[in-house]
């Protein structure tokens, strides 16, 4: 299940094309199929019951987004079937079905990182998109960073004019802006109307996550978006991973070097649960449960009862002449 369509598509692509490289690399290749979820909870539904009514699959490797891993749920243990994602990071997902898993971070582990670094600033806005993984960091940051709060505004999922919400930022004359959009063109958009005051915002502190890693969301506002700090996934610098990543067709430069190797875990460790259960006559989850992870970012760690991988540390980064640079 990924975004072939929609805001995020360019993250979907990139995707489909590591799980078709890992899956010729694999002992036993797995019969992949692909359904358009575009990041969204309806279309994550259809695309889980055609996969597995149709398709009669053996696993589902998704969902992308947590809106569509959170969507597809309720759905697992009615067909008996495990879903593994390689992306997801909301952290309603901790205490979900047995049947959920996820090799990526909780966003609580952003939220803990990002509050503590910010923590020193009394006058602390936020802007979110409203979209599950986006409130869910958000409630996170809210509990963490209490009245230091100033200013919280929202907009709609794929909304395309946010001046009203920063103009009530602006108002609120923050020493820290969080920027919290989601993946995708809202992303671009929400940067493209902040550089229109960008007088204003040369004074204040900006931050935010995984959605400016990628260097393609800020290259029309280059000047807003240097020194900007970004909380995000952990680095991954192994001769391992450099190697998988040279030897894939094309470039991964939206879906980054960790949710690649995460995509590429994902699809290891869901083929061999599936054959592992045939053999053993267990299940799936049992399997992924109970046996230490194999691959580029999740070797030796385990899920230990939980539905996040367990072990993941978040990295932070600073933009650095148009760069995220680790620190």
């Amino acid at each position: 299940m990924l975004p072939l369509s929609g805001g995020a598509s360019a993250y979907g692509e990139e995707m489909m094309m590591v799980l078709n490289h890992k899956n010729q690399m694999l002992e036993t290749p797995a019969e992949l199929y692909f359904e358009d979820s575009k990041c969204e909870a309806g279309a994550a539904v259809t695309a889980f019951q055609k996969l597995v009514d149709i398709n009669d699959v053996d696993g589902i490797l998704g969902g992308f987004c947590s809106s569509e891993t959170l969507a597809i749920e309720p759905l697992l243990e009615q067909n008996d079937i495990v879903a593994l994602s390689a992306t997801s990071s909301s952290p309603e997902i901790e205490g979900k079905s047995k049947n959920l898993l996820t090799i990526g971070y909780s966003d609580a582990v952003i939220a803990d990182t990002m509050a503590a670094d910010i923590m020193d600033s009394d006058k602390i806005a936020i802007i979110t998109e409203q979209n599950d993984y986006n409130v869910a960091l958000k409630n996170s940051l809210e509990e963490r960073l209490g009245d230091k709060i100033i200013s919280n505004e929202s907009f709609e999922k794929n909304a395309t004019d946010m001046r009203n919400v920063i103009e009530k930022v602006k108002a609120s004359n923050p020493e820290v802006l969080i920027l919290n959009p989601n993946v995708g063109d809202t992303s671009i958009n929400l940067l493209n109307q902040l550089a229109e005051s960008q007088d204003f915002f040369t004074n204040v502190r900006l931050i935010s996550q995984e959605t400016y890693v990628a260097d393609d969301s800020r290259t029309q506002a280059p000047e807003l978006a240097e020194s900007m700090t970004l909380f995000a996934a952990p680095s991954l610098d192994s001769q391992e991973v450099t190697s998988f990543i040279e030897s894939l067709p094309s470039t991964v430069n939206t879906l980054g070097v960790f949710y690649t190797a995460t995509a590429s875990d994902a699809l290891e460790n869901l083929v061999r649960s599936v054959n592992d259960s045939r053999a053993n006559q267990t299940s799936v989850q049992e399997e992924l449960f109970t046996n230490p992870l194999t691959g580029l970012s999740s070797s030796g760690k385990s899920f230990d009862g939980n539905n996040f991988l367990q072990g993941i540390k978040a990295g932070k980064y600073m933009i650095v002449d148009g760069k995220a640079v680790l620190q």
